[in-house]
């Protein structure tokens, strides 16, 4: 800061002929502990201190005027607009005085107090100690940071690196700090490419030369409009991408498995071209919009059924009587075989009553296809053919044994939709022929927790809200 940003300057001046009484007048207007004398010319020519005016009435000096008791100009110290403020504090405690003349071609500007002048001395104190503080403060969280971290200033030279950042690199700080680096300046360099272009490249992979794959994020640092560096983070994330592709291999293996289980290639073009859509559910109207198209979403649902009939399996429900697992998961592959779905595209609202069929319809024509194409037994058609059927609506001629299959088909359809289009939830328990389900996801009347007995057909929601039985929302899906 200059003198200029801190001087008064409702100055108090007089003449040379300004008598004592007069001067003591200015200073009480002005507030003022002394005042400056100026010529004709508007030139300083000395000052005034309130000591001085003082020292004259005791003297009974009372018909002196100004020009009689000041200091001459010759004696004064005085500093111009543009000293620095920490250069005129210096001269006002170093001098003992309490104002400091501020000067332009030796015609008073302005003048300096010593007790504003202290203040703000006192306030940088305060806030150099706060800031000496943040940057302790600062340099323990780098410390402490499990990212590296890496600030490159606009020359490419390394201003920071952190501990995190020597123990992935195995470079020791002091080999960077201070130097300019090569690799930041490559043409392929991320660093490079944010300090040039401004925009930040975030969450990148990058792999050196030891296959170890780090997650980085690369941020511009601009000051007054200016890019004077990039700062970077990074994360080693090699055990992670490992278990990813462990869990691609394993996912590619059970698609081969679950390929191997359908009867041709037919049957696994058909499911992999039958789209699904994700969607948001307007409760106001009724109407859906198309968040995301699952291109092979035929395909995803019947893996995810049979997903969910494995762990039904595991809790024991295939060994209840009335349940034939080969039965049930012929069902589950064939169910939808023959299933139309319209073109949507995401952003597109619709009115699902009037843009998907009814189940009953695809229904239909899955059981002919496992009936006739395919030769399937007919439990496995009659379950199929009646899956999107509530009880109510179902002929009088339907066998009774494969109602329990029925309705275990239906929650188990139920909760693969809800997997596949809603990005579900779900857990269940088994308790004799007893289902308890809990449900998680975005669509409200799919949101809930239901108990339903295979062998009675008797459902319980405990959502607190009675909704439709499970088998006539199972029906609608």
């Amino acid at each position: 800061m200059q003198a200029k940003e801190m001087m008064i300057t409702d100055l108090p001046l007089v003449a040379t002929s300004t008598s004592l009484a007069q001067l003591a007048q200015v200073m009480g207007a002005k507030n003022a502990s002394h005042v400056l004398v100026v010529g004709a010319d508007s030139k300083l020519v000395g000052l005034v201190s309130g000591m001085d005016l003082h020292k004259a009435l005791a003297e009974d000096k009372l018909d002196f005027c100004a020009e009689q008791i000041m200091t001459p100009r010759q004696k004064l110290l005085v500093v111009y607009p543009d000293t620095p403020l920490e250069e005129a504090a210096e001269i006002l405690t170093g001098r003992k005085i309490s104002q400091l003349p501020v000067v332009l071609n030796d015609v008073p500007v302005g003048y300096l107090h010593l007790n504003n002048v202290l203040e703000h001395t006192s306030q940088l104190a305060t806030k150099s100690r706060n800031q000496l503080e943040q940057f302790r403060q600062a340099a323990l969280l780098l410390e402490a940071m499990r990212e590296g971290l890496v600030v490159v200033d606009c020359d490419y030279r390394v201003r920071e690196f952190n501990p995190a950042a020597v123990e992935y690199s195995g470079v020791a700080a002091q080999q960077v700090l201070g130097r300019q680096s090569r690799l930041y300046l490559e043409d392929h360099s991320r660093v490079r490419r944010v300090m040039e272009t401004g925009k930040p490249l975030l969450n990148l992979e990058v792999k050196n030369s030891r296959e170890q794959v780090f997650l980085t994020n690369n941020v511009p640092i601009v000051v007054d409009g200016e890019i004077v560096g990039v700062l970077q983070t990074f994360s080693e994330i090699t055990d992670l991408k490992r278990l990813q592709q462990q869990l691609l291999n394993t996912k590619e293996e059970l698609d081969k498995a679950f390929a191997l289980t359908l009867p041709n290639s037919r049957v696994e073009y058909k499911l992999k071209s039958t789209p699904e859509y994700r969607d948001v559910f307007n409760v106001a109207n009724g109407l859906i919009e198309v968040t995301e198209v699952i291109e092979d979403g035929g395909y995803q649902h019947v893996v995810n059924a049979l997903k969910v009939a494995a762990d039904l399996n595991e809790k024991g429900l295939m060994g209840l009587l009335g349940i034939d697992k080969d039965i049930l998961v012929q069902a589950l592959i064939f169910h939808d075989l023959g299933k139309s779905q319209p073109v949507l595209n995401v952003g597109q609202v619709a009115d699902p009553r009037k843009a998907f069929e009814p189940g009953i319809m695809h229904a239909m024509r899955s059981a002919d296809i496992a009936e006739n194409y395919y030769q399937k037994p007919q439990d496995v058609v009659t379950l199929i053919r009646y899956h999107h059927h509530s009880e109510e609506q179902l002929p009088a001629d339907f066998p009774s044994h494969l109602l329990p299959m029925l309705r275990l088909l239906q929650i188990i359809d139920g909760l693969s939709a809800g997997l596949t289009r809603r990005n579900g939830r779900i857990g269940f328990r088994v308790n004799g022929s007893r289902v308890t389900i809990v449900e998680n996801n975005a669509h409200p009347v799919y949101n809930r927790t239901i108990e339903v007995d295979l062998y009675t057909g008797q459902d319980f929601v405990y959502n607190g809200i009675k909704l439709l039985s499970i088998k006539r929302e199972a029906a609608a899906k």
